[in-house]
């Protein structure tokens, strides 16, 4: 009995002894059959790889090796689920070689199915061609098209005078389909500017050049401002009033003018007393901001008149339209969602830029035509206003 109770406990103590398995056990070492059906589709700087998957009872994935910019090895995976996958970040439109691998469930790799791609012109390349500079109030304007929504970095340069070095301005981040940037604070001597594109794989485009000669601007004070009431116009409620507007306070969701609700009359309209008379070069309005960004009464589509003698019978007639509106959500997202470029956009002011022939003007009247919820009210945390106003 002794002896067998022995032999029972040494071998016990062998199997404790056996090293545990850590992680997947091996199935086999049998290499999956290669990928086979293939074909591209050649995309702005990308390219998506149809396929047929292996018939192997343990495939995974597929897998791409490829290189960008001649050098920096990359790999892109697609699951047993899909039969494509997408490689992209390419600098230029040159013939470039993907090899895609078939790998199963014990990481044996098949035979490399060689594939050529042609991938089109980047979207980086693209929005560098489609730059276009202006000069502006106190500054230089740029606009672009992306067509494909791509995330870029617009960076803009301006060359010293005295040293001929160049400082960067202003970098801008954007996946917006057409995209805008205005760059203020520049006196009014003739400016030597460069721009390039950077993509999210560091890709640079060639820099593009111009001069400009910026128009005169400044910012008109707002502690000039007063409210001026016209028929049909309201004061504002719940403490949401005028002069709340140019308080100096932004970003806000609970400080601003808000229009009455549920009055039956609509459009809204407000008029202000900029206090000096000039020609005015933009406005820019902060929205409502924390949770009510792209929503509830923030202006979505409005006019804004001027005059510089004051009918005060509100006579629009006796007003001029210095331009028609509408506020651009950066993102392109459904109503109720927003992106991180939305949110600065909202808290740090969007400006509307008037039409240099308009006439110069002391009064500004705001007529609210639709806001983001399409109610009957608007809402608005502060309002600037530039221009040349020099006697």
């Amino acid at each position: 009995m002794i002896k067998y109770i022995l032999t029972i406990c040494s071998l016990l103590l062998l199997l404790s002894c056996e090293e545990e398995p850590i992680g997947q056990q091996a199935i086999d070492n049998i290499s999956p059959n290669v990928v086979t059906n293939v074909n591209v589709t050649n995309k702005a700087g990308s390219a998506v790889i149809h396929y047929d998957n292996p018939i192997d009872e343990d495939f995974l994935y597929v897998k791409a090796i490829y290189t960008r910019k001649g050098q920096e090895l990359c790999e892109s995976k697609s699951s047993l689920y899909c039969d494509s996958l997408v490689v992209n970040g390419f600098s230029d439109v040159q013939e470039k070689e993907v090899k895609l691998i078939a790998v199963d469930r014990s990481q044996n790799e098949s035979e490399p199915t060689i594939v050529k791609i042609n991938p089109k012109t980047p979207p980086y390349i693209s929005i560098a061609n489609s730059l276009k500079f202006k000069p502006d109030f106190g500054g230089v304007a740029l606009s672009w098209d992306n067509e494909f929504a791509a995330k870029v970095a617009v960076s803009l340069w301006v060359q010293d005078s005295l040293s001929n070095e160049y400082s960067n301005i202003k970098t801008y981040y954007s996946d917006a389909a057409s995209g805008e940037l205005s760059v203020r604070g520049l006196d009014t001597k003739e400016k030597r500017i460069k721009c390039y594109i950077l993509d999210r794989w560091e890709n640079k485009s060639e820099t593009v050049y111009d001069t400009i000669s910026p128009f005169y601007e400044t910012k008109f004070d707002r502690k000039l401002f007063t409210a001026v009431d016209l028929p049909g116009e309201s004061p504002g409620v719940f403490g949401w009033v005028r002069p709340k507007l140019w308080d100096g306070i932004k970003g806000n969701g609970y400080n601003g003018y808000s229009s009455p609700g549920g009055s039956g009359v609509w459009p809204h309209s407000i008029t202000i007393d900029l206090g000096k008379t000039g020609m005015l070069s933009r406005i820019r309005i902060y929205q409502r901001s924390q949770s009510f960004v792209f929503a509830e009464g923030n202006v979505r589509k409005f006019e804004v008149w001027g005059c510089e003698t004051l009918d005060p019978s509100g006579d629009w007639d006796s007003w001029t339209m210095l331009g028609d509106f509408e506020s651009i959500k950066p993102s392109g997202l459904p109503f109720g969602k927003v992106s991180n470029e939305d949110i600065y956009v909202a808290n740090n002011g969007e400006d509307f830029t008037f039409s240099i022939d308009n006439p110069k003007v002391r009064y500004l009247r705001l007529k609210v035509k639709q806001t983001w919820s399409n109610g009957d009210n608007f809402q608005m945390c502060e309002l600037e206003v530039f221009g040349d106003n020099r006697e």
